[in-house]
């Protein structure tokens, strides 16, 4: 009865998580291009507190679903929730604004199949993320401005469903199919303001918006491997590699234009409404890691990824965005996971610095993304033979943008927790 309960609660939330998604309150410029901000934590949390990094760092107390060849060391059923928020700070060359997103960063199960040959995972987490609202002013007289608002909001979600298994001693293989799904709504509203006719703060009471919303949906398939092997008696050495292929995803789009008051009441809806299907490619990506580690409570790894965004294709069928990479440095370590007396020495501390580019390129300048990480996992309750508990946490300082040429720069803090619990839920118990 105790297992089919917890199996039961975890199937409730991998089915009900979905919803818990779409708490963004942000507003993130560069999602307008594509579909919208990727998200490149395709791990968990541990793996953001090493800014990302975990390609090639196999842990048996934490999910790793960035390389599916990793879940293997996942030798007994572990199931994970995290939450992630982030605190933003957009500014130009005139002014600033502060904004804040709430999200679902992950669930993740992962039950093995055959204790020593296959363990096999199921996951909901974000793919992307839009959420924006941008204002343009051009004045067209001494009394005349016109006026255009773009904004947008919602993303996709991605349920992953992953293998690994074990070739031969040190060395694992991997393979994942997740189902992408999720709708995009975009809008240009156009108005004009005249203080012609009266005072200086007299306006139209009219705008023209055109609104249109996409729903995604398609499969998005990943290989991956792995090889550890020892260096020295106390040391060592991990290789991991994920390439994503190449996919179609359909898409079908609902477009109209509207008359609205100013504020935001509709006096005429559909003056033009259309229905459309089509496509959006993704493009294939390539990531490679490597890991050094004690065995024991030491590990150093450092990740490099690239993605071919100059062969993705919008609905449109245009091209949008250019090629991007991203390096990544993180450790963590553990002072003593056996001790008794201080609970500080059993908890693993990890840090990380990541650098790179993102697919959007504005004015000529594609965008830079640079920042700093650091996390901790926290041992909860009493450990046993059957079940461990564990806290995590994750925080992270970057950079995305700048201020020249007219463009934005994102000063971004971001925080994540989570739980993990690792049990073994198919071992008969004498006592319960």
């Amino acid at each position: 009865m105790y297992k089919t309960l917890r199996g039961l609660v975890c199937a409730a939330v991998l089915c009900f998580s979905y919803s818990a998604q779409a708490q963004n309150i942000g507003n993130a410029p560069y999602s307008r291009y594509g579909l919208g901000e990727y998200n490149y934590n395709t791990g968990n949390i541990r793996n953001a507190g090493m800014a990302n990094t975990g390609v090639g760092a196999a842990n048996v107390f934490q999910i790793n679903t960035a390389n599916p060849a990793l879940l293997y060391y996942n030798g007994i059923t572990a199931f994970e929730l995290g939450l992630s928020s982030q605190l933003k700070t957009l500014k130009n060359t005139n002014q600033s604004q502060t904004d804040g997103t709430a999200n679902l960063a992950s669930v993740s199960l992962a039950i093995p199949i055959s204790s020593q040959r296959w363990t096999a995972a199921l996951s909901l987490r974000p793919y992307s993320d839009v959420s924006y609202d941008v204002i343009s002013r051009n004045r067209v007289s001494e009394n005349v401005t016109f006026t255009q608002e773009y904004k947008g909001e919602g993303g996709i979600s991605e349920l992953y469903f992953g293998h690994g298994f074990r070739i031969t001693k040190g060395l694992t293989i991997g393979a994942s199919a997740s189902y992408l799904f999720g709708n995009i709504t975009k809008e240009s509203i156009t108005s004009v303001l005249d203080g012609s006719f009266s005072d200086s703060t007299a306006f139209t009471n009219e705008q023209v918006a055109y609104s249109e919303k996409t729903q995604y949906n398609g499969l998005l398939f990943k290989a991956g491997a792995n090889y550890r092997g020892k260096i020295t008696d106390k040391l060592y050495f991990g290789a991991g590699a994920v390439y994503s292929l190449k996919t179609d995803i359909d898409a079908d789009r609902d477009a109209a234009y509207e008359r609205r008051t100013t504020f935001g009441s509709v006096l005429q809806d559909s003056l033009y409404a259309s229905s459309a299907t089509g496509i959006a490619t993704i493009p294939t990506s390539f990531t490679a890691g490597i890991s050094l580690d004690n065995g024991s409570n030491f590990t150093v790894a450092a990740d490099y990824h690239a993605q071919q965004w100059s062969n993705f294709r919008n609905f449109d069928n245009k091209q949008e965005l250019v090629d991007n990479y991203r390096a990544s440095l993180g450790a963590e370590y553990t002072p003593n996971a056996n001790s008794v007396g201080n609970y500080f020495e059993r908890i693993t501390y990890r840090g990380g610095l990541y650098y790179g580019t993102t697919p959007v390129e504005v004015n000529g300048e594609q965008i830079k993304d640079r920042g700093v990480t650091f996390g901790a996992t926290l041992p909860i309750g009493r450990s046993t033979m059957y079940d461990l508990y564990l806290l995590n946490t994750s925080f992270g300082y970057g950079i995305r943008g700048t201020t020249d040429n007219g463009l934005v720069q994102e000063n971004y803090f971001q925080f994540n927790i989570g739980v993990s619990i690792n049990s073994r839920w198919f071992i008969k118990r004498r006592i319960e």
